[in-house]
């Protein structure tokens, strides 16, 4: 099983829903029927590749498409290629970094472009816009993944967003642009969604290959990394820190000064959350940050969707990219990363070193997708329909809000399957429900509606159980049924068998009548005397008779003799035998018609 997208489903998948439970994107994850089984699915026009529900799945359920692999074979086949490195992978690998950068030059890569330096112009375009723009409250363009959600599900905020290229990007127009490199890019870095931005910037022919942190070590592990050393070919100053959860704060408040306030807000769910419940203010412009820094994983870059695990558990790599940023500030002593300067003079030296771009270069658009991730919403009577076929037929039923579903409502529920994203087998109380059901139906004699023999064997545990003291055993047999069948039909015999069950209900209660063959009914009596029994059961029998309608009874009581329902079923039987050949004896029938 494989979803035509970034993010997809694989065979491992048991339907648990705790993807569904993580996913803001209402509809990215769809329940799917494979192979007889209930699986979740990944719709590739809604997925953001938040990555949320790797973290969750404990299944090993979900996979993802980079180009490790097209990479290293148009290497083996002479492509030239040259390679943009994010700055978080030094930061997770800093003993080996030099040989992974060694290894890609032996296999053929041209340059090594440090993505950090990228970061640096990234700064400089922002600190530009904001100059140029005089405008506050906007939300930074450094996480493809916050710019997809943003595309798909908040377009109202397209305005907000910066308008200016990602890190990567702002390296590989650097790149094209004055160090005339003409080779074909790869990125390598810590994030799925990277890929986003590679297809969305293939008119201007920047990247051509996206590969994560995670692919490549496996892929070099395996052939082994070797002693061969390389280094970057650019020097940067704190663009290098740009994977921290503050990394685009820091740089911003380095030339602004702290009292810019840059607000920074990360995590999977913390960043969709704080976008939710501040959407219309940002929308209408009225959030007074310098800028509004929103990343998908909590531990930035560090903590990226691609990253292999283990390697920030302890903030290791959180502390290797600060003593970078320390040895930054503190070895330059004179230029736009010396500490000793203030923000302003820094920011003149920040800007004469960028003075020969041009900021229209790192400028970038974006699109509003959201018609294909529309949700319909039911009318009132379609959201009544759609509860009942879940067994939710009150108030109550209907605001359980248990979750198992993986949705936080009933209501979202309802609407999910409203747009077919889900269906009413993933909710438990609908299985419970319908679990009922199918124990009443498997208790329940079609015909009659009153208990059938499966309900007689349980409850008398197969007729080896032991009655309740003054139980009274009521065998009850149709008369003349085998007759009516043969010489009326099969609808008329029919009749007999429900008029007899219904008088036998109304008197006794429908729990406690059994249908336990063609013509036979067991009562089950336990709060009435044997002749209190018998008087009704005579009763019946007299109403009966005037319908055309004849049964024959035996009644047995439970006292010391008895020490099954066996043994009172046999007594009962006797002398419901008897009253039938009085019966078909008065009636002038042949035995057993």
């Amino acid at each position: 099983m494989k979803d035509e997208g970034l993010i997809y489903t694989n065979e491992n998948c048991i339907g648990c829903n705790k993807c569904v439970g993580v996913c803001l994107a209402m509809g990215a994850c769809i329940s799917q029927v494979y192979k007889g089984q209930t699986h979740i699915g990944v719709d590739p026009l809604r997925c953001t590749a938040c990555g949320a529900c790797f973290t969750v799945c404990a299944h090993g359920a979900r996979g993802y498409i980079d180009d490790t692999e097209q990479f290293f074979q148009a290497l083996a086949g002479g492509e030239h290629i040259s390679v943009l490195i994010s700055p978080a992978v030094f930061a997770q690998y800093p003993d080996i970094y030099g040989n992974i950068l060694g290894a890609l030059r032996q296999m053929g890569v041209r340059h090594i472009l440090p993505v950090a330096f990228g970061a640096d112009i990234c700064t400089w375009a922002q600190l530009q816009y904001l100059k140029r723009h005089r405008c506050t409250g906007m939300i930074s363009s450094r996480c493809p993944v916050i710019v997809s959600y943003i595309e798909h599900f908040h377009p109202e905020l397209i305005p907000a967003l910066m308008p200016i290229q990602s890190p990567m990007m702002c390296m590989a127009v650097y790149a094209r642009k004055h160090l005339h490199i003409e080779d074909k890019f790869a990125y390598i870095g810590p994030c799925i969604g990277k890929a986003f931005e590679k297809w969305r910037n293939q008119e201007r022919k920047c990247v051509a290959y996206n590969i994560t942190i995670r692919s490549l070590m496996k892929y070099l592990r395996a052939r082994g990394l070797g002693e061969q050393t390389a280094q970057e070919e650019l020097s940067y100053g704190l663009g290098l820190y740009y994977p921290a959860p503050d990394g685009l704060a820091a740089n911003l408040n380095w030339f602004l000064g702290d009292e810019e306030l840059v607000r920074s807000v990360s995590g999977k769910r913390t960043a969709y959350e704080w976008l939710e419940r501040n959407a219309e203010k940002i929308a209408a412009g009225g959030m007074p940050f310098t800028l509004i820094d929103v990343l998908n994983c909590r531990d930035g870059c560090l903590e990226g969707t691609a990253t292999e695990e283990g390697c920030n558990r302890h903030d290791e790599a959180y502390y290797t990219l600060m003593r970078r940023r320390r040895g930054c500030e503190y070895l330059h002593h004179e230029g736009p990363w010396s500490r000793k300067l203030p923000p302003w003079e820094r920011r003149e030296l920040f800007e004469a070193r960028h003075a020969g771009l041009e900021l229209s270069d790192y400028l970038r658009t974006y699109q509003d997708r959201s018609a294909q991730c529309q949700d319909w919403e039911p009318s009132p009577e379609e959201a009544d329909a759609i509860y009942e076929s879940m067994h939710k037929y009150d108030e109550a039923s209907r605001h359980i809000d248990c979750s198992s579903c993986g949705y936080s409502t009933c209501a979202d529920m309802m609407k999910a399957i409203y747009n077919g994203f889900n269906d009413c087998h993933n909710c438990i109380h609908y299985e419970q429900a319908e679990a009922d059901r199918l124990e009443k139906l498997s208790l329940s004699d079609a015909l009659t509606g009153v208990c059938n023999h499966n309900a007689y064997l349980q409850e008398t545990s197969y007729g080896a159980a032991t009655p309740g003291p003054g139980t009274v055993f009521v065998m009850a047999d149709v008369n003349g049924l085998k007759r009516a069948n043969d010489t009326l039909g099969h609808a008329a015999g029919d009749r007999l068998l429900r008029t007899a069950a219904q008088y036998l209900a109304a008197l006794f209660g429908k729990e406690r009548v059994y249908r336990v063959g063609g013509d036979e009914f067991v009562v089950l009596v336990t709060d009435m005397a044997v002749s209190q029994a018998a008087a009704r059961l005579r009763d019946i029998q007299q109403q009966l008779e005037e319908m055309d309608v004849s049964i024959a009874v035996g009644t047995a009581a439970c006292d010391a003799a008895h020490r099954s329902y066996k043994e009172l079923k046999a007594e009962a039987d006797a002398a419901m035998y008897k009253d039938k050949m009085k019966c078909y004896a008065r009636h002038g029938w042949e035995p057993r018609a």
